[in-house]
């Protein structure tokens, strides 16, 4: 009877410990530093809008991209963006977040890699200081050898 009682307990912890590795596989592994670009543009008006819009590449399968936060995180001076792709699960995908706001524009890139049935950007780190004050719009794009794809856009408020 204690013998069954320790294999019944070993049996639950190592379905316990296991499940987290499900949630994120590459749990111990480094994380790659994103490199951010600041670039300034001129668009008229008050109203900061996303105006790219992108024609899918026909060879490529759609990517369906969905922001699941896009936040500013003041005490370590960035906007932070997780992004994933919902309708496969690859590796060697660019994620791309971009913020746009008051005419200027910055952008970072990083790699995806495959989640159980999905595809997970990197976490995205825009910094802070070259974003205007006020309402912009966050988007983020998906490119890989077979998909392509674009969020929805995203609002955030810079403080």
């Amino acid at each position: 009877m204690k013998n069954l009682r320790i294999l019944v307990f070993t049996a639950i912890l190592t379905s316990v410990l296991t499940g987290c590795s499900v949630l994120y596989p590459n749990w111990g592994k480094p994380t790659e530093s994103p490199t951010a670009t600041n670039t300034k543009t001129q668009t008229p008006g008050p109203t900061p809008t996303v105006t790219e819009t992108e024609t899918p590449d026909p060879s490529k399968g759609v990517a369906n991209v969905e922001i699941m936060d896009a936040y500013v995180d003041d005490a370590n001076g960035v906007l932070q963006v997780v992004a994933q792709v919902t309708n496969f699960s690859e590796e060697g995908g660019t994620c791309t977040a971009t913020f746009e706001g008051s005419g200027k524009k910055a952008s970072v890139s990083v790699t995806a890699e495959s989640n159980a049935a999905n595809t997970q950007c990197r976490t995205m780190e825009i910094a802070l200081g070259g974003l205007p004050k006020g309402t912009g719009q966050v988007i983020v794009t998906y490119d890989s050898v077979a998909h392509a794809g674009t969020s929805t856009p995203s609002s955030v408020t810079i403080p």
